[in-house]
C-alpha cells in the first residue's frame, strides 16, 4: 500500500513538473520569403511566371502574385490569422493568377496552421495545403508603407 502511494505522488511530481514547462516556441517566420510551389484540396493551378510570393515582415504578411496585398497577421503558435483582412492593389489579371489571389486572402483572413521545415513552408486551413520553398533572402531595399 505504502509503494502504491509513494508512486502516485512521483507520478503527480512529475506530471506538475510537465505542467510548468514553457510550450516550445513556434518557428518565426518574420523576414522570411516564399515561393508557391503547390496548392492541393482545391482546384487552383500554380503560375510560374510570375511567381507568387509570400513574405513577412514586421508583423505583415504580403501576398505577391498579380496584386501587391498586405495584412498584419496574428501568430499564435502555429496558428496565423490575418483578422482585419488585407489592402492591396486591384489590378486586371489573368483568371488563373487572380484566382491565387483571392484564395489566398481568404485562407489567411480565416486562420492556417503552419509547419516550417528547412526551406519548406506548409500552410494548412478550410480542408487545403499549400506548399512553399524559401525564395532568397528579403531584399534590404523592402520596406512596408504605412498609410498615414
Amino acid at each position: 500500500m505504502q509503494c502504491r502511494a509513494i508512486f502516485a505522488s512521483v507520478l503527480a511530481a512529475g506530471l506538475v513538473g510537465c505542467a510548468l514547462q514553457p510550450p516550445a516556441q513556434a518557428p518565426g517566420l518574420d523576414g522570411t520569403r516564399w515561393q508557391l510551389v503547390s496548392v492541393s484540396g482545391r482546384t487552383l493551378a500554380v503560375p510560374q511566371s510570375p511567381p507568387v510570393e509570400l513574405r513577412f515582415l514586421e508583423s505583415r504578411v504580403n501576398v505577391h502574385g498579380c496584386n501587391a496585398l498586405s495584412g498584419r497577421y496574428v501568430q499564435e503558435g502555429t496558428r496565423l490569422t490575418v483578422p482585419k483582412g488585407f489592402v492591396g492593389t486591384r489590378m486586371a489579371c489573368e483568371e488563373g493568377l487572380l484566382a491565387v489571389d483571392n484564395a489566398a486572402t481568404r485562407l489567411f483572413e480565416k486562420g492556417v496552421e503552419f509547419r516550417k521545415e528547412g526551406d519548406t513552408l506548409v500552410i494548412r486551413g478550410q480542408g487545403e495545403r499549400w506548399t512553399f520553398r524559401r525564395h532568397g533572402s528579403m531584399p534590404s531595399s523592402f520596406r512596408i508603407e504605412q498609410a498615414g
